[in-house]
């Protein structure tokens, strides 16, 4: 009868103790599903593709020869060369003009020169708007690509930062765990050692009083 309460002792912990511990195997696995479905396809959609890109570059070499052309005329147009050159032609031409007086081939008031310019500047806007508008398709697509990259790394990050929870309080649960279970076990061995002293002295008593009988 001994033996067998011994060994019930050590095999099986009591009722509270092992609900305590099932519990927190219950919890544990339960870690694993803190993502939400969406969040999860989400995750899945972005991270295998790289979303950073050169979208400039892209841009670039889909223009077409009237779009690189509009883009060089616009960078001139904006820049000291072009104004520099421009007053230059203008001096020259008014000066020639006024210096042949009646052989003039523009005399004043340089109706030739007014023409030439109201033609420069009627082609020039809307060659400036090409360009403006390229430039704006440009940083919608930086706008896009900067979105992309800012919603991958949230996505990532708060990924990261939902591992980083579930470690700590799987760990947690396993500390939780492993107490629970060393408590178990010292329970048991603290009283299978009071079962073995009382076993002892049981039998010291014994002992003591057969040969008080005989």
């Amino acid at each position: 009868m001994y033996n067998d309460l011994l060994l019930n002792r050590l095999v099986a912990p009591t009722d509270t103790e092992d609900t305590q511990i099932n519990d927190l195997i219950d919890e544990i696995e339960e870690l694993d599903n803190l993502l939400s479905p969406e969040a999860q396809e989400l995750i899945r959609d972005l991270r295998p593709h790289i979303v950073t890109d050169d979208v400039y570059e892209g841009i670039d070499e889909k223009a077409s020869f009237g779009d690189r052309i509009a883009d060089r005329l616009t960078t001139l147009a904006g820049s000291w060369k072009f104004i520099i050159i421009f007053v230059c032609l203008m001096t020259v031409w008014i000066g020639i003009n006024s210096y042949l007086g009646g052989q003039a081939f523009d005399p004043f008031p340089f109706i030739l020169l007014n023409l030439a310019l109201s033609t420069l500047a009627a082609i020039q806007a809307p060659v400036i708007l090409m360009s403006q508008n390229r430039q704006a398709t440009k940083d919608r697509a930086v706008a896009e690509n900067d979105f992309q990259v800012n919603l991958k790394n949230e996505v990532e990050i708060a990924d990261l930062h939902r591992k980083i929870d579930s470690l700590t309080d799987a760990l947690t649960m396993q500390t939780r765990l492993v107490n629970a279970l060393v408590e178990a076990r010292r329970k048991e061995l603290n009283a299978t050692v009071r079962l073995i002293e009382h076993a002892r002295s049981g039998e010291a008593a014994n002992g003591a009083h057969a040969p008080a009988s005989g």
